[in-house]
């Protein structure tokens, strides 16, 4: 996983029920694995920084208010910096 500090992703975003949203772009700054994020189901996560959403006027916030970085499940990134074609994402 570590492969992924300083690549720029695509995060794809969901509602709490699952629904996709829309998607924002960003560079991954750490990672941390294993991290339980509901009673007895843990996820590997990456530190999302100089996050766009694609609008200036409406930066990215995330859940305490902070602007520009996140905390996101691997499963959710997508790398958008590669060299070479890519066949399959992650």
């Amino acid at each position: 996983m570590y492969h992924f500090i300083g690549k720029q992703i695509r995060v794809h975003l969901y509602s709490r029920e699952g629904i996709a949203v829309g998607t924002v772009t960003g560079r991954v700054a750490d990672i941390a694995k294993a991290v339980e994020v509901a009673d007895g189901m843990k996820k590997d996560l990456v530190l999302v920084v100089d996050i766009q959403t694609g609008d200036p006027e409406n930066p990215y916030k995330n859940s305490a208010g902070m602007e520009g970085e996140s905390w996101f499940a691997v499963q959710d990134i997508e790398i958008i910096e590669e060299e070479g074609r890519r066949i399959f994402s992650n």
